[in-house]
């Protein structure tokens, strides 16, 4: 996958759930059985959102409604495709999340040595 593609950044909480599983999980394991190009979960230390109510990781304050960024790249179709599929499971789940689509250009894309820390 070399060229046009778009990346799908899904904001949430890192304790959101589906079910009794986190989302972000869940999004990640169905886009990898959908052949979607890749999805990296990544772990904020700050955030505020719709609510407006800050969200942070302080030494004395422990949150476990610290946010996560979630991003899945592949070719447009095959995001926007997906995208609604992530938009009906998260709909019942009544979570605050943000959910936006940018198009890039990828420069390379190649799978690289296995480190046996996969579950693969």
């Amino acid at each position: 996958m070399i060229g046009n593609a778009c990346i799908l950044k899904i904001y949430m909480a890192e304790t959101d759930k589906l079910g009794s599983s986190l989302l972000y999980e869940e999004i990640v394991k169905e886009a990898q059985k959908r052949g979607i190009a890749g999805a990296t979960v990544y772990r904020g230390i700050l955030s505020y959102g719709a609510s407006h109510s800050i969200h942070t990781m302080k030494i004395f304050a422990l949150s476990g409604h610290l946010p996560v960024i979630l991003e899945i790249v592949d070719e447009e179709e095959k995001i926007r495709k997906f995208t609604s599929y992530v938009q009906e499971m998260i709909s019942p789940a009544h979570k605050g999340v943000l959910i936006t689509i940018q198009r890039t250009e990828v420069i390379d894309y190649r799978a690289g040595k296995k480190t046996g820390l996969s579950k693969n």
